[in-house]
């Protein structure tokens, strides 16, 4: 019986840098050549690794919010709003380093939902947990007077994932995105106990 070829790459760092293409390029305007090309393999070796571009994709948007899911649970190692700032300003080093890429869930979102459903919920996922961990860590800083006592965890742990999605986008109409550290500060001065 024959058992075919072996497969001549690592899943794992196919999926990588799988991730890397849509980040830079997005879904739509990515083909199954062009992956082959940026990854050297072949498209035919793509598709029976991993079936279709869609599927490739999700495959490299799940790791993506893997990322995510690991950035969100750093919060509670240390002074909350330190780890806040340092996780907003973060957002505007990236842009520096790599303009335009911006977030692949906020790309994720503008590009492809509401009409990708398997899309949709990786991004709402991760989103959620980055929302849930943001509120965790308020609720523990607060417990220690590091947050102010009569803000409301939840609502602010979302205005939070608003601004951090908000500065992707802002960051790419800025000829130098450190202009919006002020943004990030006032943010996070509200939540201080006066």
């Amino acid at each position: 019986m024959s058992m075919g070829r072996p497969r001549s790459f690592a899943e794992d760092e196919v999926i990588d840098r799988a991730r890397d293409v849509f980040w830079e390029r997005g879904y739509s305007a990515t083909s199954m050549r062009d992956l082959g090309e940026q990854l050297g393999v072949l498209p035919g070796s793509l598709y029976s690794a991993f079936g279709d571009k869609h599927a490739v994709f999700l495959r490299a948007l799940d790791r993506y919010t893997a990322a995510t899911r690991e950035g969100a649970s750093w919060l509670r190692e240390g002074p909350v709003l330190a780890r806040l700032r340092e996780m907003l300003l973060d957002v505007l080093n990236a842009a520096e380093l790599a303009p335009g890429r911006g977030c692949m869930l906020g790309n994720t979102a503008t590009e492809l939902l509401p009409d990708d459903a398997a899309a949709g919920d990786l991004v709402r996922g991760a989103l959620g947990e980055l929302e849930h961990s943001i509120e965790q860590a308020l609720s523990a800083a607060q417990s220690i007077g590091e947050v102010a006592s009569d803000i409301d965890p939840g609502p602010h742990a979302r205005m939070l994932v608003a601004l951090m999605q908000g500065l992707h986008v802002l960051a790419r109409t800025e000829l130098d995105p450190r202009r919006l550290r002020d943004a990030v500060d006032a943010t996070l001065a509200a939540l201080r106990p006066t």
